[in-house]
């Protein structure tokens, strides 16, 4: 089981580095991955050495792909044909794609975002053109074997979302128990 989160520059670091960590106490092997290097900054000036980088992965090495929000590091993954190729192929493959914050909008672009989503609160047009399908009242939303989360506060939650969808709610809930997350 390998995961892959994919880190644009200006991801949101919260939300990257929260999720890679909930991730590997879980147990599931993580393969950070930059867009377009392997030397990646976030939005908040946090420079990341990736593992790898997307143009070396492949989709039937994984088991989920990730996507950290922040921007501009959204867009960027929305503008990605490499990305949406990764995804289509996921998606067809039934296997999970995530995101939170403003990066559901790249599973829109690659046309793999589930009717229903949530992403950061007055994001959503930006998201899906009409917002159609947004759920204001979710933190984190499994949909169709595609996962999407509010933003920053809400990244181990949407961590703990995957952990769940990959290896069960006993291991979600053993995770969440050491972390003290109520």
């Amino acid at each position: 089981m390998k995961v892959a989160v994919i880190l644009a520059e200006g991801f949101e670091e919260i939300e990257a580095i929260s999720c890679v960590d909930v991730l590997r106490r879980a147990g599931i092997e993580v393969s950070v991955a930059g867009l377009a290097s392997a030397e990646v900054s976030g939005a908040h000036g946090v420079r990341v050495v990736a593992d790898t980088t997307l143009g070396e992965l492949r989709a039937e090495d994984l088991s989920a792909v990730v996507l950290p929000g922040g921007l501009p590091g959204a867009e960027h993954l929305a503008n990605s044909s490499a990305l949406k190729s990764l995804l289509v192929k996921m998606k067809n493959a039934g296997k999970i794609v995530a995101a939170i914050c403003a990066a559901p909008m790249a599973l829109e672009a690659a046309g793999v975002l589930s009717e229903s989503f949530v992403c950061y609160p007055g994001f959503e047009e930006n998201v899906r053109a009409s917002a159609s399908g947004y759920v204001p009242n979710c933190d984190v939303l499994v949909s169709n074997g595609v996962i999407t989360g509010k933003g920053p506060a809400l990244s181990m939650k949407f961590a703990l979302e995957i952990v769940c969808a990959l290896k069960g709610d006993e291991c979600a809930r053993e995770v969440a128990a050491g972390l003290l997350f109520a």
